[in-house]
């Protein structure tokens, strides 16, 4: 079995050991990612690779810069499970090496077991989690690199109930924190590129760090992940892609797999337009429709804009980045 070989089947026997309890769901981050439809562990090749896949930055740009704000949600009605979740990220890199920063905030809301229509009532978690990494890179074949993101995770949790008429402002503030932890983590990643076509894998949250679980609760866990996908480019200055998770992701229980195809391409000298597709392969099969887009406001600096929408279900957000390569 090659070093490849090796990689992959490490990284996927990781995954498998599983994670419990709710998680904040992979794409979390990234303007350019959510607008290809999520389909980007097989692109990942500017500074937000720190988090999609820390391999990427061998075959991206000498130096690049990327500040990245999104959020998403999936509100639902009466006694329906509802999500939330935003993202803030700022990462800079090089081909060997890069610093990043992210903060994460996750919300599932769910009825409260055994609650009766008349006294129905919504129980809230959210996990916040600040991340600071560092991301080293090495190349271990031709074409092949493998890549991980060292990280300190501080994270908070909170708890909170509400009639189900308020909804909406439990998805949003769940009341004070409690249980602050500071925990190690990993997030790792191989890519391996043949001429115009890319495969990669990412594993998220090797650790599967744990907050929160004071006064009988549950913690809140990032539950591992692991994704892969390709990319090919059939034409000069465009890329198809495509991601299927691994195991399942998300932030509910009973997470899901979840698939994703997408699209990225120069339509002027200074626009560049993307668009995806997003759905589950098992439970609420809602598909998600992504569209984005990008300006280049200079030949290294690009404004990215992008938005989802879907089905009753799906989840719906925006995006908005930043990026700086040379």
């Amino acid at each position: 079995m090659g070093s490849f070989q090796r990689v992959l089947a490490a990284a996927v026997l990781l995954a498998g050991l599983g994670g419990t309890a709710r998680a904040q769901s992979f794409d979390a981050v990234g303007t350019r990612a959510a607008g290809m439809g999520g389909a980007f562990v097989a692109v990942a090749d500017d500074a937000s690779a720190a988090y999609w896949n820390p391999a990427g930055f061998a075959s991206g740009s000498i130096f690049s810069l990327v500040l990245d704000r999104t959020t998403a949600e999936r509100t639902g009605t009466g006694l329906e499970p509802g999500q939330r979740q935003s993202g803030w990220l700022l990462a800079i890199g090089a081909p060997a090496a890069a610093l990043s920063y992210y903060r994460l905030r996750a919300t599932a809301v769910h009825a409260v077991a055994g609650a009766g229509a008349e006294g129905a009532r919504l129980e809230a978690d959210t996990l916040v989690t600040h991340h600071a990494g560092a991301t080293v890179v090495q190349s271990i074949a031709p074409g092949v690199a493998v890549g991980a993101t060292l990280k300190l995770v501080r994270g908070s949790v909170s708890y909170g109930t509400a009639a189900p008429a308020r909804r909406e402002d439990l998805l949003r503030d769940t009341g004070a924190t409690s249980g602050e932890r500071t925990r190690f983590d990993a997030d790792l990643g191989v890519m391996a590129g043949v001429g115009a076509f890319k495969a990669g894998l990412t594993l998220r949250n090797a650790t599967a760090p744990s907050f929160g679980g004071e006064a009988g609760r549950e913690p809140l866990t990032l539950r591992r992940q692991a994704r892969a996908g390709v990319s090919v480019a059939p034409l000069a200055g465009w890329i198809v892609a495509a991601d299927m998770d691994v195991v399942g992701s998300g932030g509910s229980p009973g997470a899901t797999r979840r698939v994703a195809a997408g699209t990225e391409g120069r339509l002027l000298r200074r626009l560049f337009v993307r668009g995806g597709v997003n759905a589950a392969v098992s439970g609420d099969r809602a598909p998600a429709v992504s569209a984005g887009a990008s300006l280049a406001a200079t030949a290294s600096v690009l404004i990215d804009v992008g938005m989802t929408r879907g089905a009753d279900g799906a989840a719906r957000g925006w995006g908005v980045s930043a990026r700086v390569g040379y």
